[in-house]
């Protein structure tokens, strides 16, 4: 029975990863634009994210939101504006004139702001909350022990760190990376309307 709980957890976690939103956007611009280990870094970080929302969700932080809604909204607001931000960030890139020739190479990030940069988008989204909150309590259900718990978030956090190493590898290839410095300026500005949306989303959401 525990195994099929844990395929279950492994399932909607998979699903959930793939689907595209901020984090993915991240890991994939920064390895087209950037470099293979700054996009590795920052897919860490995103992993370190998911890692702090499911420890979070074990805590019962779910509880903590629908008893105090306004700690929920800070988060939600803080988080919305971090990412509209990002997005005026890639719009303000893109506008900026090339000195020159165009590079030839992707411009190098940082380590440090490449692992804080993931962490960042990760965490400003605390609808990773309520879904490791109902996995944790739907999935497994109140009487879990701790050691199915404890392996349930292990599953999580392999899955979400084999899922970025995929994408910033995958993004980060010769191929790619000559493809968007080729069309740089298009690509930051729907990066930017991209992560600019999903901002925005989130400062609309209405409290439950």
């Amino acid at each position: 029975m525990d195994l099929k709980v844990l395929l279950a957890v492994a399932a909607l976690h998979v699903v959930v990863l793939v689907v595209p939103g901020p984090d993915v956007l991240l890991v994939s611009q920064t390895a087209l634009a950037r470099t293979r280990r700054a996009a590795l870094l920052a897919g860490l970080g995103v992993v370190l994210g998911i890692a702090c929302w499911a420890g979070l969700a074990l805590l019962g932080i779910g509880a903590l939101f629908q008893a105090f809604p306004w700690v929920h909204g800070i988060v939600r607001v803080a988080g919305g504006a971090y990412l509209l931000w990002m997005g005026f960030t890639l719009w303000r890139a893109s506008l900026r004139p090339d000195v020159g020739e165009a590079p030839s190479q992707p411009v190098p990030l940082g380590d440090l702001r490449a692992l804080r940069a993931g962490f960042v988008t990760n965490i400003s989204n605390p609808k990773a909350a309520v879904f490791f909150g109902s996995v944790f309590s739907g999935v497994l259900g109140a009487g879990a022990s701790s050691g199915l718990k404890l392996a349930a978030f292990g599953i999580i956090v392999c899955l979400s760190l084999a899922w970025f190493a995929l994408v910033a590898l995958g993004m980060s290839t010769a191929r790619m990376q000559g493809a968007y410095l080729r069309g740089r300026r298009v690509i930051d500005r729907m990066a930017g309307t991209l992560m600019a949306g999903f901002g925005g989303l989130l400062l609309l959401e209405r409290e439950s």
